[in-house]
């Protein structure tokens, strides 16, 4: 009975022995597998903006990580980009991770307004985006976004007819290019350029042998066309898209509402029912002729559906049926004013802004009614903040 025990024994030691043998195997496979993937990752780490620079140039695209050495978000991100950047070979994408508590990098990420860690940005054919990442931290919907901007597309058309159905149907900005053929420089920059800003405008080419080059910004009905009146070349191009692609009053939901309010100017916004273009128009064309001086420096001009911000005019002892409603919210406090208020007398806008602006920097401590916009800025759970950077948002 003895022996018996003793062998029983001595036979589960074995089984334990083997099985660590066999955990000890596997865990070595998944280390070997780890570096596998690591020494073949392409993300520089600058130490200084000259490095960043020599890492950068001549390519078509650069995505840019913005982190933080004690930033946790930072360093998950960072593990994403590694795997992403196995998709891409270096001649059409290169991939940078930026330590912005570096001395040696403040400066460089305070010239892009880092606010928070991470933010992934991108530099197209040579200049930096305004374009920032907001999605998903995963390695699909990353792809996906750097793809857009890689292998976009625009419609090639023959059939000049179309152009005014474009016109009819288009409920955003747009920009169409004509062209003698699809092999010239001219339309290879055009949808260079184009993708870009592929997420502010539609852009359509017209292609006939006959016609000559030329280029058109669909703007908003308030504005009218844009003809481009430069050299085709790249920058020349890039600068006047740009500029057109840019509307007065940006049409703001949930899902933009973090990139908008992120800037942390004071937000007029203008309250519609619906889809109303009419009411959009004549508010974008009071905006162009009283306050345009203003817009980006002190204040952004939004318009929002009223449906789906209801809460935010309960606040304001508003409702549905006010609409269309003009407010000024500066964070601290907002006032309203009603839309045919704005429209039936001259300068009416600018002063209820310019009064608006006088009140909230001459308040003490915010108003009790907290405006609900204040919610959308980036949260804790996403980024870290130093906390100079927190106090401003």
């Amino acid at each position: 009975a003895v022996v018996s025990t003793q062998s029983t024994g001595t036979h589960k030691l074995s089984r334990v022995i083997v099985m660590l043998f066999l955990l000890l195997v596997a865990a070595l496979q998944h280390c070997q597998a780890f570096l596998a993937v690591h020494e073949h990752t392409q993300v520089g780490k600058p130490g200084n903006t000259g490095e960043l620079l020599s890492q950068i140039q001549d390519k078509e695209i650069a995505v840019l990580m913005y982190g933080a050495r004690k930033c946790r978000h930072s360093h998950r991100l960072e593990h994403i980009i590694n795997e992403l950047s196995r998709f891409y070979d270096k001649r059409s994408a290169t991939f940078v991770s930026l330590d912005c508590s570096r001395a040696e990098l403040a400066d460089h990420c305070r010239s892009q307004h880092i606010r928070k860690y991470p933010t992934l940005r991108f530099v197209y054919l040579g200049v930096y985006l305004k374009t920032e990442y907001r999605g998903e931290r995963r390695v699909e919907p990353i792809k996906e976004f750097i793809d857009e901007l890689i292998d976009h597309d625009i419609p090639v058309l023959s059939d000049i007819s179309k152009l005014e159905e474009i016109r009819t149907d288009q409920n955003h900005r747009c920009v169409m290019g004509f062209f003698t053929s699809t092999n010239t420089d001219e339309f290879r920059a055009f949808k260079k350029v184009s993708g870009a800003f592929h997420k502010q405008c539609y852009f359509y080419a017209f292609v006939n042998e006959v016609q000559s080059v030329a280029l058109i910004a669909i703007r908003d009905a308030a504005l009218g066309d844009d003809v481009f009146s430069g050299q085709l070349e790249m920058m020349s191009i890039y600068t006047w898209i740009r500029d057109n692609c840019r509307p007065l009053v940006t049409e703001m939901t949930f899902e933009n509402a973090e990139e908008v309010v992120e800037a942390n100017l004071p937000l007029l916004i203008l309250y519609r029912n619906g889809t109303d273009p009419d009411t959009v128009n004549n508010f974008t064309r009071l905006v162009h002729q009283e306050i345009r001086d203003l817009l980006g420096a002190q204040i952004l001009s939004v318009h929002v559906d009223g449906n789906m911000f209801k809460h935010a005019l309960k606040i304001a002892n508003k409702s549905v049926e006010s609409m269309p409603v003009v407010q000024l919210d500066t964070f601290k406090m907002f006032k309203t004013i009603g839309y045919e208020d704005v429209l039936k007398e001259s300068g009416m806008l600018r002063k209820f802004v310019l009064d608006t602006l006088d009140d909230s920097k001459n308040m003490e401590v915010a108003s009790n009614k907290k405006s609900i916009f204040e919610r959308l800025k980036p949260s804790k759970s996403r980024y870290s903040f130093s906390a100079k950077v927190h106090d401003e948002l």
